[in-house]
């Protein structure tokens, strides 16, 4: 039999074709496969580092619309969102987003209608974050969300700058504030402007600021301190060691306030702007004022404008001013008027230094705002006191006056008598007196009326100059008092009223949760390892943080207090374990359903506690 070696060779060649197209097919898919994995992986990386993408699904698994803002923002350095009314579905989205997030640097959520519980969330995923500048101004921020902020200000090894403007914060939530400030090392720049802070979270923040030894600005304007709680304030000033930047305006010191103030600039060695505008100061309380301020050599600016003084208190602060020793460049009288004698005072300042002075206008007059009404002198006593300098009996002196010799003295021949002996009255006076020692209103007087009126009045100045004593001590030792002002115990953290360690060191089984399986159960322990620190001795992070500071601050908390040490979980590890972004979402819904139990069962405790 022949066989067509071509027919065979094109038969092989066919085969051998075949056999490669099918090879190459299975190598080509192979490729897709990698590359799809390659850029899988990539989409990964770039959605650890911004979060836009765990955003995206997050918000498509709660059905909301993704904030083009938001998104747009999240690979930047710094995000601003403001007025947008973020609910609780888009706080739990930016979460999971901020979690895998490794951008943002400054974080600034402006009236956003944020509550307690929302940045309370914001705040337990990013305060072991490379956060830097953080704000929350026009929002309300609760208690819940006062104990999350003293967290992170505790545990931050980068937050310089907090924003807390607006954030309807009082003496409760300030408590937790100025407990985190206390141990704070990293703070430069606070604002707890408009807020309802008033006497007691006063003197809770003098207490922080005795201590920190970081803080730089701090803004308390539009606030509500006043008398005690201003002293507490200003009495904290006096010890601190940072502080340049401060402002008091719209608060209410008042002469408490202005007594406190005098110690102030005399202690201080730091401050360098102080604004006390519109906080009540009057002509009494200046005095105080100046009196600090002429041992004060720090202090470079003073606005001290829209307070009800005069000129005269205006002329002492800047007598005050003009001393050697000050280092004032610039006071405001803003709304105050002035005279050509503090404006005198103020061109021989200019002389010296750099110096400038803002005022209400020159007006040539004394008083001007508050007119001072000073009580005239008795006319009686002025009479008493120059016939005693004159050394004339009283019987001597009416004999001069009885012309007559008739044992009578007429209102006429007592004026025209007054008149020789030189008493520097006017006739008005002299009737006043006539009528006054004339208590029959016969129209004479006699030696027994002018002898017995003498001594009434005498008697009665006695009196008087008791009673001024006597408020003079009671005024001096109020003002004793008002300066012995005992500064608060600030807010220690314990697991009966701290909701973070309270919930870290409870079992599972004494908190109700949502969660109905073993996997929730297994994944609310993950969740707690994330977001919260775990409890591990005695020993407090707080004082290990003080110990590698290098202002000892071990002397701070009492001893009575219980210390423990936090263990923290790195950031970065925890992220790799929870990339996919419905699972980080699962975690976060189980982690706010355990604060709001937490929240309950710790108000079911304090209500049955005696």
């Amino acid at each position: 039999m022949d066989i067509d070696i071509q027919d065979l060779s094109l038969e092989d060649d066919t085969e051998v074709i075949d056999s490669s197209s099918e090879y190459d097919t299975e190598l080509e898919d192979e490729i897709v496969i990698e590359n799809d994995n390659e850029k899988q992986d990539m989409d990964d990386e770039k959605n650890n580092d911004a979060g836009c993408k765990t955003y995206k699904v997050v918000c498509e698994k709660l059905n909301i619309v993704p904030i083009r803002r938001l998104v747009d923002q999240l690979p930047l350095a710094t995000m601003r969102l403001q007025h947008i009314g973020m609910n609780t579905g888009q706080c739990k989205a930016l979460s999971c987003a901020l979690w895998h997030n490794t951008c943002l640097n400054a974080i600034e959520l402006k009236d956003n209608g944020l509550t307690g519980e929302e940045i309370d969330l914001i705040i337990n995923v990013i305060k072991y974050h490379e956060i830097y500048k953080l704000g929350f101004p026009d929002n309300c921020v609760g208690e819940i969300g006062a104990i999350a902020i003293d967290e992170m200000i505790r545990v931050t090894t980068s937050l310089t700058h907090l924003n807390l403007s607006g954030c309807k914060i009082g003496d409760t939530e300030v408590d937790y504030i100025s407990s985190g400030l206390y141990y704070n090392n990293t703070l430069v720049w606070l604002d707890l402007s408009n807020n309802n802070i008033a006497s007691d979270g006063g003197k809770k923040l003098g207490g922080s600021l005795g201590e920190t030894r970081s803080l730089q600005s701090l803004n308390m304007s539009w606030n509500h301190i006043r008398m005690d709680g201003a002293v507490g304030l200003l009495k904290g000033l006096q010890i601190n060691e940072s502080l340049i930047y401060l402002d008091l305006s719209m608060n209410g010191l008042g002469y408490e306030g202005c007594l406190a103030l005098e110690c102030t600039l005399r202690e201080n060695k730091c401050l360098k702007y102080l604004d006390v505008s519109n906080d009540r100061i009057n002509w009494e309380g200046i005095t105080f004022v100046a009196r600090g301020l002429k041992k004060n050599s720090t202090l470079e600016i003073l606005k001290i404008g829209h307070n009800p003084l005069n000129m005269e208190g205006c002329y002492d602060v800047l007598k005050a001013v003009s001393h050697g020793s000050s280092n004032i460049k610039h006071v405001g009288f803003d709304n105050i008027p002035v005279n050509g004698a503090v404006l005198t005072v103020a061109s021989d300042i200019l002389k010296t230094r750099p110096f400038s002075i803002t005022h209400g206008g020159v007006l040539d007059t004394r008083d001007v705002v508050g007119i001072r009404k000073e009580k005239p002198e008795d006319p009686i006593s002025l009479v008493v006191r120059y016939i005693t300098n004159i050394g004339i009996r009283m019987i001597d002196m009416y004999r001069i006056l009885d012309i007559d010799n008739d044992g009578h003295v007429s209102k006429t021949e007592f004026i025209k008598g007054m008149k020789k002996i030189g008493i520097p009255l006017s006739d008005r006076e002299l009737r006043d007196v006539a009528r006054r020692l004339d208590h029959n209103r016969t129209g004479f007087i006699s030696y027994s009326l002018l002898n017995q009126g003498v001594k009434n009045h005498v008697r009665e100045e006695r009196k008087e100059d008791k009673r001024q004593e006597v408020k003079k001590r009671t005024k001096l030792q109020e003002r004793r008092r008002i300066l012995e002002t005992e500064l608060p115990v600030l807010y220690k953290r314990d697991c009966a009223d701290d909701l973070i360690q309270f919930y870290a060191s409870e079992s599972l089984s004494n908190i109700p949760s949502q969660a109905k399986s073993a996997e929730d159960n297994d994944e609310l322990s993950t969740s707690n390892n994330l977001f919260l620190p775990e409890i591990t001795s005695t020993h407090s992070f707080l004082s290990q943080t003080s110990q590698s500071n290098s202002v000892t601050k071990h002397d701070r908390a009492p001893s009575s207090v219980s210390e423990r040490s936090v263990k923290v979980h790195s950031p970065s590890q925890a992220r790799k374990r929870f990339r996919k972004p419905l699972e980080m979402l699962r975690i976060i819904n189980i982690f706010m359903e355990r604060k709001r139990s937490l929240t309950a069962c710790q108000s079911r405790r304090s209500s049955t506690t005696p």
